[in-house]
């Protein structure tokens, strides 16, 4: 599928427009309503409609008959819609309004509910992505790659043939130790082009999948797994990797992503529950996806979604393990002074809880190549097993990739064989 961008003129097309500056990404998002109605194109055999199908660029899949149910309830309840998406995955149609700022936004809520064409209705959340740069570029470099024991690891997997969707910011695919780790890229983020300063999707791709053996910089969990990179956030700060999302944004990068079937999708981002979101991770992990996400650093009320759910993977910065969690149990990876990729060939130390996700989602692609059949259950056991204690040189209780890897392959450990050639050599750094 081509990148997506939301046409302005078809959402014209349907009322008027709201103000320019009320666009899908605005920051005073807090009027913005996200409706949901059963879409009646599900089950129906396909029709060759050039008008109605998707288009490569700008397009938007809805049909006539989606198209008044949006006007509808627009007029009925003097909202503005903003944008709108088929949810195939859960046979939905999903609309963005602006809710009339003369009403009580809760009495427009509860209005909604009652209207028997309304499948769901809920405010639009925000999400931000947990990350921080360090300027000191030759700090430590990859101890964390030391501390997990990757190169043991790389003697059995490398995470050959899995896919990793990566829901994030978007990727910097001409990075030197991305080229060629990007096997699609999609932008869900109209707003926002895709020349845009992807920092925290592009540290968060080179943790999980940066290039081997190729003399660039640094090297990957998984180097040869594949990385799915959907765009559902954007920067919110200049040369920071403070990044945000929304729930319209992440729901279509869900959709997208349980079509696609990766191994594993990597949340590495966290905000208030919600539902949609919930019922499409649901599916994810329905659908046999591995579900990884991380764990806020600083644990704010009602704001530890993704890694609540249940099945959901949650991870933390090791370094972290002694502050309380919103759930148990939670997997602690390395996430201080983690050095990876940038965009435009760089590099720098990044700090924070997305980035032990990242840790986490790259050694799930490991034992993925091992095993590709590990339900979720079954990879939060192996992961928790692998914790290692601390120790004088390692404080912090950490996942171990060498240990996680022995378990899956059978091995007594990852350096039984230490006559063995291990597949990656270490990198010229």
């Amino acid at each position: 599928m081509a990148w997506l961008i939301l046409s302005a003129g078809l959402l014209c097309a349907l009322v008027s427009c709201a103000p320019a500056k009320q666009t899908l990404t605005d920051a005073h998002g807090n009027h913005k309503l996200l409706v949901t109605f059963k879409d009646e194109r599900e089950n129906r055999p396909p029709i060759a409609d050039p008008v109605n199908a998707y288009r490569q660029r700008g397009g938007y899949g809805n049909t006539s008959w989606s198209r008044q149910v949006a006007e509808s309830l627009a007029r009925d309840y003097g909202m503005a819609p903003v944008a709108q998406w088929p949810i195939d995955t859960l046979a939905i149609h999903c609309v963005v309004y602006w809710a009339p700022m003369e009403q009580p936004l809760e009495l427009v809520i509860n209005r909604l509910r009652q209207d028997p064409r309304v499948e769901s209705v809920q405010l639009m959340q925000q999400f931000r992505a947990m990350g921080q740069t360090y300027s000191d570029p030759y700090y430590r470099l990859q101890s964390d790659m030391r501390d997990m024991h990757i190169e043991s690891a790389h003697r059995m997997a490398t995470g050959r043939n899995v896919r990793v969707a990566v829901i994030d910011t978007g990727v910097d695919a001409h990075h030197p130790d991305i080229v060629g780790q990007v096997a699609l890229a999609e932008n869900f983020v109209a707003d926002f082009p895709e020349t845009a300063e992807d920092i925290h999707g592009t540290a968060v791709a080179g943790i999980i999948a940066a290039s081997a053996n190729n003399r660039q910089g640094i090297v990957g969990i998984a180097p040869d797994a594949k990385l799915l990179a959907l765009k559902a956030c954007w920067q919110i700060a200049a040369q920071k990797s403070d990044a945000a999302c929304n729930s319209f944004t992440l729901a279509l990068a869900l959709n997208a992503a349980i079509k696609l079937k990766p191994g594993i999708v990597n949340l590495s981002l966290a905000g208030p529950h919600d539902p949609l979101l919930e019922r499409l991770i649901d599916k994810a992990l329905d659908e046999g996806v591995i579900v990884i996400a991380s764990v806020p650093s600083k644990t704010k009320p009602n704001e530890n979604f993704p890694a609540s759910m249940k099945r959901v993977i949650a991870v933390r910065s090791a370094h972290e393990e002694s502050q309380d969690s919103p759930r148990e149990p939670v997997i602690s990876a390395p996430g201080q002074e983690i050095l990876t990729t940038l965009p435009h060939a760089s590099y720098n130390f990044m700090s924070g809880s997305s980035f032990a996700a990242a840790h986490v989602s790259g050694l799930a692609a490991l034992l993925l190549e091992l095993r590709p059949t590990l339900s979720s259950e079954q990879m939060a056991a192996i992961l928790l097993a692998s914790l290692h204690r601390p120790t004088p040189d390692q404080p912090f209780r950490s996942v171990d990739a060498c240990s996680a890897v022995s378990r899956v392959n059978g091995t007594p450990g990852c350096l039984a064989d230490a006559k063995t050639e291990p597949k990656l050599a270490a990198p010229n750094l």
